[in-house]
């Protein structure tokens, strides 16, 4: 079964994401230039578009892949795949779809034409982590630590296969760092846009003033950062050192989970696009007892390993409600754990 198909749908629509393409001139910030791609800051003179990091394709010169992440309202984080075409003359507003293969295996993508020459990922009906999920399956083929891979785009009707290159390792490095970098600058200018609004609506981070002589209520996990919805998924692969069983999720472009080797009695959590570096993470459900581990990047996947864990936690997450993973700098990322335990208890 392809990724697309075994994710279920979420709640929050991309709807509010999509970029509207204009004629308006734009400022652009060269952050990597090369091929067979680029990465570039987009920030339009529109004030309806948003600013996003592009990581596109350098190689054709009437014909491009953009991925494009932009940040929403409230923090949400959206990646958008754009692809155009010059020779193109595309029915209006028509939906298709789109296939790439990446290391999580054949992702399927339904897009929709928002112009003669350009389809567009911003389908309203589907959700945004949805689209962070099989999306950020493409970028992190491309940049896998190990062995980035090449990028090849199939099309319904009777378009050919598109194929780009892939990068060799000291590339895909740079434009890890790059797009890293980018979408810094990016959240950075999403700040100051919020801050400069001339129509900027007056916030508290307090609610309702309580009763005289009440004291405010006492903050809890959950309260200080709403779960998003979330989706555990099971699989097996098998790897260089034998069959290897995965539980994980997707919290926007974050992707969180565990993994282990029969007849192995080591647990390793690992996390992708939070962390960089080596870091020391802190493991919590609930209120229950919390586990801290060490972990770097891990050569052969891309993602953040954190080894030395206790077969204890994934107890926890099979009957916990909310588990957060923290970094020692602050980095945090915390996830919904409904629907964990069918997963969780097959490894």
């Amino acid at each position: 079964m392809r990724l697309f198909d075994r994710l279920k749908p979420f709640a929050i629509s991309l709807s509010a994401f999509v970029a509207v393409t204009g004629g308006a001139a734009a400022s652009k910030t060269s952050y990597y230039s090369g091929k067979p791609w680029e990465i570039v800051l987009h920030v339009p003179d529109e004030q309806n578009e948003r600013p996003y990091c592009a990581f596109r394709t350098s190689l054709w010169e009437t014909r491009s892949i953009s991925i494009e992440k932009m940040i929403g309202a409230g923090d949400e984080v959206a990646i958008a795949l754009r692809i155009r075409k010059d020779a193109w003359q595309l029915p209006a507003n028509q939906t298709t779809t789109v296939a790439a293969d990446t290391v999580m295996g054949v992702v399927d993508l339904p897009m929709k034409s928002i112009g003669k020459q350009e389809l567009y990922s911003g389908v309203p009906s589907v959700p945004v982590l949805l689209y962070n999920a099989v999306i950020g399956a493409m970028v992190d083929s491309v940049l896998a630590a190990r062995q980035p891979q090449p990028l090849p785009i199939r099309f319904s009707g009777n378009e050919p296969l598109w194929t780009v290159p892939a990068l060799d390792r000291f590339q895909a490095f740079e434009m890890n760092d790059a797009f890293k970098r980018c979408a810094l600058d990016l959240r950075g200018l999403q700040s100051k846009t919020e801050q400069d609004g001339s129509s900027q609506e007056v916030t508290s981070p307090f609610g309702a003033a309580s009763p005289a002589g009440q004291p405010p209520a006492q903050p809890s996990v959950s309260s200080q950062l709403p779960a998003a919805p979330s989706d555990w998924e099971f699989y097996t692969r098998d790897e260089d050192w034998g069959p290897t069983c995965f539980a994980q999720t997707h919290r926007g472009i974050v992707m969180v989970g565990f993994m282990g080797s029969p007849g192995k009695d080591d647990l390793v959590g690992f996390v992708s696009s939070l962390f960089s570096g080596d870091t020391r993470a802190t493991w919590h459900v609930d209120d229950k007892p919390a586990y801290v581990s060490d972990g770097g990047e891990s050569d052969y996947f891309g993602w953040h390993e954190f080894g030395q864990l206790p077969f204890e936690l994934l107890d926890q997450a099979s009957h916990g409600k909310e588990m957060a993973v923290t970094g020692a700098s602050g980095e945090r990322v915390l996830v919904d754990l409904a629907g964990a335990a069918d997963a969780v208890s097959k490894l």
